[in-house]
């Protein structure tokens, strides 16, 4: 297997450049539908958090809620708080 290298862009116009040219459009916004998702302001699927379901929900929130907020601060973002969607209501 070949090792391949990714520079830092250095700078967050740098980065929005090199994820725009992996057609992912900041920022990315925690799914409404899917707990542990991220999409991309086009609505397009970026990443999924926990995939085989090992952590506890709580848990996946918040690495939904910070993974968002740190891809999008590098953006260039103002970047305050993320909101998830709670997708299975407490009794």
């Amino acid at each position: 297997m070949a090792k391949i290298t990714f520079e830092n862009p250095g700078s967050p116009a740098g980065f929005l450049a090199v994820l725009m040219a992996q057609n992912v459009e900041l920022p990315l916004q925690p799914s409404e539908h899917e707990a542990g998702v991220l999409l991309d302001a086009q609505g397009r699927d970026v990443i999924t958090i926990d995939v085989n379901g090992a952590r506890p929900d709580e848990e996946v929130v918040a690495l939904t809620a910070y993974i968002c907020m740190a891809v999008n601060q590098a953006g260039g973002f103002k970047v305050l708080r993320a909101e998830c969607t709670d997708l299975e209501p407490t009794p």
